[in-house]
């Protein structure tokens, strides 16, 4: 009896543990319907979070990039580099792409290390 006791205790631990380690895919601030419909950047909801994404980027490092992808959506533009690293860039502002005269956009910048952490992450004027 004393065997089975032991061992509902630690499968009890074991679950709660894997509870709290798993990373929701939500960032709070974010409404993410509205951020993947305006998925250019030429509805404006994007253009409305930079001020909050220029204070709160940081919270979003160390994230693995099938959160971002889940959470954000299809990155408008994705690059590879050197021994596996990967940057999303996520277009906030409209520009070419929305047909506007201007050729650059603010975008969202995500820079990913080779096993898929967020490491950098900064706004930046980009060619769409």
């Amino acid at each position: 009896m004393w065997k089975n006791k032991n061992f509902c205790v630690l499968l009890i631990v074991l679950v709660f543990a894997s509870l709290l380690s798993c990373n929701s895919n939500k960032i709070s601030w974010i409404e993410t319907a509205a951020w993947k419909k305006d998925y250019k950047g030429c509805e404006g909801y994007r253009a409305s979070l930079i001020p909050e994404l220029e204070k709160r980027k940081d919270e979003l490092l160390d994230q693995r990039d099938a959160f971002f992808f889940h959470t954000l959506g299809k990155a408008n533009r994705v690059s590879y580099s050197e021994r596996g690293k990967k940057i999303f860039y996520y277009y906030l502002t409209p520009a070419a792409q929305c047909n506007e005269l201007h050729g650059k956009t603010i975008g969202l910048t995500i820079e990913f290390e080779a096993l898929g952490t967020s490491r950098l992450i900064y706004l930046e004027e980009v060619e769409p």
